[in-house]
């Protein structure tokens, strides 16, 4: 038995505990309910931002996908530019060619790109504020979320300014082109601006799902003008930690070339209903307007706010910190968060001081403590991500095929959290009696403190730890200095001190699921064990070990209901369709065909096209070389293969410059070559009139390849022999290869149909 006799009083402490729990609780629930914005009807005054308008866009543009060079492409912009002219904006259309030299599994992306460009001259510029959206798509997705609600944003924005008095600055409405295929059309739209540009602030939208909340996740630096103008804009949610989080993410938007280019901006986007993202359930019915309105209201009065600033001093300031809390955002300098780290140091430093001096704690047991604590964090992380990583062994085809997330994830989500409290609760008591509850808890605000200055160099990182610890702290070391005769205001001091770690963590934690349960989850479990640690002296104070150990098993409890609950409400045929991802390859040469996905089959249908165990196909989709796939033969389809003409071929030295011309006989819109590495190096590349990195290996995709080909420029050095190339063509139609039918209840995510063939010259 660990439960000491209870001293006296003992009972009234365990009252208050308990109590202040039951507020934690309370204040917890309220700092995460936010009333959703009412669409505002399609007669809304002309000022303002109506999502019921704005939806007809999202019809207009999401009614197929938009894939470079496909009919919904080309309708689209189209409508961009009949929406911009009568508006009466300054509305032209930028063809070229944009280029990504950053090289995936050896490819590097290009193609030709049609960005919208519509712009309403200012009275008295200082600059100009772009409205930026891109309107491609990945193959196969309506893409009513990524990016319809950018569109519609852009375009209702748009029509509300133009109602309303003409502003300052130029505004431009920038609908890029090609950005699902490498942010082409933002790189080619920075090529053509001028170098003595005047400032321009870009206000860039995106959506990584189909509802949630809109939330500022990047800001270019320095960011202290941006932060003051988007902070005092209602509705406003941004926080500088999700800026380092997004950059584990492989994701990215055309933020990335834009502000490479020198602009400032500030990069929104919704990403809850992760499952519908780059699927085929991506379309205007399932998108929240709730979230069309709330992104829209916020962009149109940050713009209005932006167009009648000066922007040339919009960059003279440094980079602040900014942190949204339940009643909006809080920012300030970046040095002050350096001075509230250090202050968080020197007060958690005087608070282990004294306990040590006091004899509660002893410098062996603190540092132990500190350890202990950073180990149980990451086994409640590990713990969160445990129902999850469960639930898609038992039933896989829950999962979407891109994000990996359900359809209905929040019993998933309640698994994780809960997962992550039982593991807190069960590790607690043995903890406590081994090194006492005074040194623990001490040790754990020590191990934030380390944590939070380790992150320093990361912006914003190290606020997400010190708002939260450093009341705790405070309230700790106030606890300790209250006389004898005050120790009933131990419990109402150490609340007061917690308080805001709920207002901070908790509404984190739930944020933290938007970035999908298998990044998400963890990241919840860490939030979690931080809030657990600065709660701890209410913890101990409101039940004995005993009762903490029941409150575990009832976690656990909640943790084995939640997560079948999951399961069942996720079932096959109570949600949307299922998702599969499925490719095509046929080989030209040897005519043998292969069915592909990157994703282990999830049902008797794809198990019957995959049933070899996953392996490199790197001759059927060069452009994923690396990326294991189940595979399994496929019926024959009758398409041409790529065609591939010398136009030049000169030798000079050691050296050899082939011109060449890529044509798809049968249409396809992307094209791509690469060289076989152990044939040739490449020295120089010339793609479309476009520059390409020589890297080794060498390789490209080209989209939106018009009907008559590309010439490309290669100088290479042969290593012996004839030079090799493989050469492929990719369409999305899977329709075309005999005998294909995807059943009623699946749906087939990014779908390809490539053919290759290799050359020797």
């Amino acid at each position: 038995m660990d439960d000491a006799p209870a001293p006296a009083g003992a009972g009234r402490t365990r009252r208050a505990g308990r109590i202040g729990l039951l507020v934690l609780l309370l204040v917890g629930l309220a700092a995460t309910l936010r009333t959703p914005a009412a669409p505002a009807p399609a007669d809304a005054p002309p000022t303002a931002f109506s999502a019921v308008r704005a939806t007809t866009h999202v019809e207009a543009v999401a009614a197929r996908p938009r894939t470079p060079g496909s009919a919904g492409h080309a309708a689209t912009w189209e409508y961009l530019v009949r929406i911009l002219d009568d508006l009466g904006w300054s509305v032209r259309v930028d063809d070229g060619v944009g280029w990504s030299a950053t090289a995936v599994q050896g490819t590097q992306r290009g193609g030709r790109v049609a960005n919208v460009v519509a712009t309403l001259p200012g009275t008295d510029p200082t600059g100009t504020v772009v409205l930026a959206a891109h309107y491609d798509t990945v193959a196969g997705s309506p893409g009513a979320g990524d990016d319809g609600i950018g569109i519609a944003t852009v375009l209702e924005a748009a029509r509300a300014l133009t109602a309303g008095p003409r502003p300052r600055n130029d505004v431009t409405v920038l609908v890029t082109d090609g950005e699902e295929r490498g942010l082409l059309g933002a790189e080619e739209y920075t090529r053509r601006q001028p170098a003595d540009a005047r400032p321009t602030v870009v206000l860039n939208h995106e959506a990584r799902g189909n509802g949630g909340i809109p939330v500022t996740f990047r800001i270019s630096s320095p960011n202290a003008g941006l932060v003051g103008v988007l902070s005092g804009v209602p509705g406003t949610t941004a926080d500088s930690f999700t800026q380092t989080a997004f950059e584990l993410l492989p994701n990215d938007t055309d933020f990335r070339r834009l502000t490479e280019a020198g602009m400032h901006a500030a990069d929104t986007a919704i990403a809850g209903g992760g499952a519908y993202y780059h699927s085929p359930l991506d379309t205007p019915d399932r998108l929240d307007t709730a979230s069309l309105q709330r992104m829209g209201e916020t962009t149109l009065a940050a713009a209005q706010r932006f167009s009648s600033a000066d922007l040339a001093v919009l960059g003279s300031g440094g980079d602040d910190v900014v942190v949204t809390l339940p009643w909006g955002p809080v920012h300030y300098p970046r040095p002050l968060e350096i001075a509230l780290t250090a202050l968080l140091a020197a007060v958690t430093g005087a608070l282990a001081a004294r306990r040590i001096r006091d004899g509660a704690a002893s410098a062996g047991r603190l540092a132990a403590s500190g350890g202990i604590s950073i180990a149980v964090a990451a086994a409640a992380a590990g713990a969160a991500f445990v129902p999850w990583w469960l639930a898609l062994r038992i039933a896989p085809g829950q999962a979407s095929a891109v994000l990996r997330e359900p359809y209905l994830p929040v019993p998933h989500q309640v698994a994780a959290a809960t997962a992550a409290v039982a593991v807190l609760l069960a590790a607690y008591p043995p903890v406590r009696r081994r090194v006492g509850p005074a040194a623990f808890a001490t040790g754990a605000l020590l191990a934030v403190t380390v944590t939070a200055l380790a992150a320093l160099p990361f912006l914003g990182v190290a606020t997400v730890l010190v708002l939260p610890a450093l009341p705790a702290a405070i309230a700790a070391l106030v606890v300790d200095l209250l006389p004898t005769d005050r120790r009933g205001w131990r419990t109402p001091v150490t609340l007061a001190g917690t308080v805001p770690a709920v207002v901070v963590l908790v509404p984190a934690a739930v944020a933290s699921f938007d970035a999908g349960l298998l990044t998400g989850a963890p990241l919840a479990g860490v939030f979690v064990a931080v809030l657990f640690a600065l709660a701890l002296p209410l913890v101990d104070a409101a039940g004995a070990p005993s009762q903490l150990r029941l409150a575990a098993i009832a976690a656990a409890g909640v943790v084995l209901v939640a997560a079948p609950v999951g399961g069942w409400v996720n079932r096959d045929g109570a949600t949307p369709p299922r998702q599969e991802q499925l490719l095509y390859a046929l080989n030209a040469d040897t005519g043998a065909a292969v069915w592909a996905s990157p994703r282990a089959p999830a049902s008797a249908w794809s198990r019957a096209l995959l049933p070899e165990e996953p392996a490199t196909l790197p001759d059927a989709f060069p452009w994923r070389s690396e990326t294991r796939f189940a595979h399994g033969p496929a019926p024959v389809a009758p398409l041409p293969a790529p065609g591939l003409a010398v136009v030049a071929d000169v030798t000079d030295g050691d050296e050899r410059t082939l011109t060449l011309r890529l044509t798809s006989p049968r249409g396809a819109p992307t094209i791509g070559l690469w060289v076989d590495g152990t044939s040739a190096a490449v020295r120089e590349a010339v793609v479309a009139g476009r520059s390409a990195a020589p890297a080794a290996p060498f390789g490209f995709l080209f989209s939106g390849t018009p009907a008559e080909g590309i010439e490309v420029r290669l100088t290479v050095a042969p290593r012996d022999g004839a030079v090799v190339l493989h050469v492929a063509d990719v369409t999305d139609d899977l329709t075309v290869v005999p005998g294909y039918t995807a059943p009623d209840d699946r749906a087939v995510v990014t779908p390809a149909v490539a053919v290759t063939r290799t050359v020797r010259l």
